[in-house]
């Protein structure tokens, strides 16, 4: 049965400010708000505008199952299922990260590199989870095509979901598979990806929203935290045209690592740009001209 809801939106929000700070939410009005105004699509400033609007039935149901759920410590995005990343909006669960603002930058990255050239040309983002960087690479570029891979089939429907919601299936396709195998022998002229880094001791003292919520196999890349990253060093050249460009975001305790994994494997003009942090978190480098393409970077 249903629990009967508040008379009114100041009634709605009163109880799950309460709620959140009896859980121990941080800012329990203010996440009371955020909450109401992605359940229901209205604006804060318009909710509190009409504190005696009334409440349907089924909009408190969804409210006040994202409220338990942040009590329970699960993070907002989880609790709404949806998250916001450059100009999307994106359809999000615990098979896949919550998008975060560093990502952005690196999608910023590859945008400033196509624009700089004379045609925009092709794209394989690695790892892409819930779809971010590939659909705000659809969205904002000019890419002739655009294929993403996981290796997690959840992850990958989610991906899907995604691109139909917003439209955008012109030019993207979502592949299953682990890094670069669902490539076959196609070559790009962008390779970006967001890998996994940190490692399996780092991941048990991370914040408890993310070790409990977020999954793990998306976060964890091996001993030293640099399995992934180093794979995709050692081996996207050869899915790489001549001059074409590899973008990674990386750990910035591990930057230099990353980069020397990069002059090892013999990449051209390899750097680490900072994120709007002021963080070391993006390692860009260019496919040598002299690389033969079908052949590995070592």
């Amino acid at each position: 049965m249903h629990d009967p809801p508040p008379a009114t939106v100041v009634d709605a929000l009163g109880w799950a400010t309460e709620q959140l700070d009896a859980g121990g939410v941080p800012g329990p009005r203010r996440e009371a708000l955020d909450l109401w105004s992605v359940v229901t699509a209205v604006d804060p400033v318009v909710a509190l505008a009409r504190p005696s609007a009334p409440v349907p039935q089924a909009q408190w149901q969804h409210f006040k199952a994202a409220v338990d759920r942040r009590v329970e410590g699960e993070p907002l995005a989880y609790a709404v299922g949806r998250a916001s990343f450059r100009t999307l909006e994106l359809k999000v669960n615990r098979s896949v990260l919550i998008p975060r603002p560093e990502t952005e930058g690196l999608v910023q990255a590859v945008l400033d590199w196509s624009q700089a050239r004379s045609r925009a040309g092709t794209v394989a983002d690695i790892g892409t989870g819930s779809g971010c960087i590939a659909l705000s690479l659809a969205a904002e570029g000019a890419f002739d095509r655009i294929i993403a891979t996981d290796v997690s089939e959840e992850a990958v429907s989610i991906a899907t979901r995604n691109m139909a919601l917003l439209r955008l299936t012109r030019n993207v396709e979502f592949r299953l598979g682990d890094l670069l195998s669902p490539l076959r022998l196609e070559v790009f002229d962008v390779i970006v990806s967001n890998p996994p880094y940190v490692t399996a001791e780092e991941f048990t003292r991370l914040d408890p929203a993310v070790r409990d919520f977020e999954p793990r196999a998306a976060l964890v890349s091996g001993q030293k935290g640099m399995w992934h990253t180093s794979q995709l060093l050692q081996r996207a050249g050869s899915h790489l045209t001549p001059g074409g460009l590899i973008a990674l975001e990386i750990d910035a305790r591990r930057a230099r690592d990353a980069l020397h994994l990069a002059v090892q494997a013999g990449w051209d003009s390899p750097h680490i740009e900072r994120d709007v942090f002021g963080r070391d978190r993006y390692l860009l480098a260019r496919n040598p001209l002299t690389r033969t393409p079908g052949r590995s970077a070592r």
